[in-house]
């Protein structure tokens, strides 16, 4: 079922854009919350002027994303958790953990639902978690898991022996 769409729907698509759905989705949730109205003949000829405006925003969206996707797959964020002595965290990263990162560190703010992981990272070492941007566009991001009770120690010089008098 072809509609138009009159208010923005996230991971649909924006306002005045004609999208195609299933015709339940429309019937119970699109249509009867004014989400959308239907993509008669007339209704698109009427609002040719919008759709061709809404077309043009989806195009600069998707080049903002892609943009972005492609300068977070190059950046990694870390975090420094306690864990034990096979690399089993106690606690763990989680979504929000990855979104607050971001924003914190590289000034990308994501929301904790883009990111996209089945569980959260419960071991040390690098991991590799996707971030959905928009509708197809999507990146990897690398997110290092290190120890805090098992960093490398430096090796320091060793300080002359003090000798201890004793007093007779």
């Amino acid at each position: 079922m072809e509609l138009i769409l009159t208010k923005d729907v996230p991971s649909l698509g924006i306002a005045n854009e004609v999208v195609r759905v299933k015709p339940g989705y429309a019937r119970n949730y699109l249509l009867p919350n004014h989400l959308a109205i239907v993509a008669t003949p007339g209704a698109v000829k009427e609002r040719a002027g919008k759709i061709a405006k809404a077309l043009e925003r989806k195009k600069a969206q998707l080049a903002q994303a892609q943009e972005l996707a492609e300068r977070i797959s190059r950046i990694s964020i870390s975090f420094t958790r306690k864990s034990s002595e096979e690399g089993r965290l106690f606690g763990s990263v989680t979504k929000e953990d990855i979104a607050d990162q971001l924003k914190e560190s590289h000034f990308i703010e994501v929301d904790k639902r883009l990111v996209s992981m089945e569980n959260p990272i419960k071991l040390v070492g690098e991991h590799q978690v996707r971030v959905r941007l928009e509708s197809g566009v999507s990146s990897l991001l690398t997110v290092h898991v290190i120890s805090e009770n098992h960093k490398p120690q430096v090796a320091e010089s060793p300080e002359p022996a003090k000798e201890i008098e004793a007093e007779a």
